[in-house]
């Protein structure tokens, strides 16, 4: 980030091309909100270790919040020229939801799929169902993970065999965030064809 900054600088004292400048300009944003990602899922895990974490619960609009996590965080953490497709019935029911904590299970379980997919598809569609529950879904066309690795995926700071970036706190938390909203996560996937994640939520009056 630093040479970055110190190359737009530069660059544009000598009156370089715009466009090279804001380049860098967008790969200093992109690695700063990476960065506060990682800061903000170290925080959390040292929340919930401590019994910090409390969660206020209120009606929430799923549509409304997805759309608010991808405008914030997608194209910064897209380095790998995924598409994004979003299915939320426009009459799906409000959710009981922390919607600070619940937006933390959704930018966790997105980066964790770009991460992990190149030129692919990110899918997230939530689903009403006939228990009380909405059932969400992110599902990508990426690495898959592995069966050596997917019993530990919820254990904290664990990354994987294969992986060599990330905290390995993001599944950790989205795990607690989830169970704490009375909810379920589990996971499903194939190496070689992607992952999908897949979450409940209490509708709105049933927690």
């Amino acid at each position: 980030m630093s040479g970055y900054a110190q190359n737009a600088e530069l660059e544009l004292d000598s009156g370089a091309d715009p466009e090279a400048v804001r380049e860098k300009l967008k790969r200093i944003s992109s690695e700063a909100n990476r960065m506060a990602l990682m800061v903000t899922q170290i925080l959390d895990a040292t929340r919930i270790e401590e019994g910090r974490m409390v969660l206020e619960y209120s009606p929430c609009e799923m549509d409304g919040l997805v759309c608010e996590v991808i405008e914030t965080y997608f194209a910064v953490l897209n380095k790998n020229n995924n598409r994004l497709v979003l299915r939320i019935p426009i009459d799906l029911p409000p959710v009981q939801a922390d919607s600070s904590r619940l937006k933390r299970v959704f930018v966790n379980l997105i980066s964790n799929a770009l991460k992990h997919t190149k030129n692919g598809t990110i899918l997230l569609k939530a689903e009403d169902g006939d228990d009380g529950f909405v059932t969400v879904t992110v599902k990508d066309t990426g690495s898959g993970i592995s069966e050596e690795d997917m019993p530990h995926i919820w254990e904290r700071y664990y990354k994987g065999k294969h992986s060599e970036t990330g905290t390995g706190l993001g599944l950790f938390i989205c795990k607690f965030i989830v169970e704490s909203h009375g909810g379920k996560i589990w996971a499903q996937s194939t190496m070689g064809e992607g992952t999908s994640f897949m979450f409940t939520l209490p509708k709105a009056g049933n927690i």
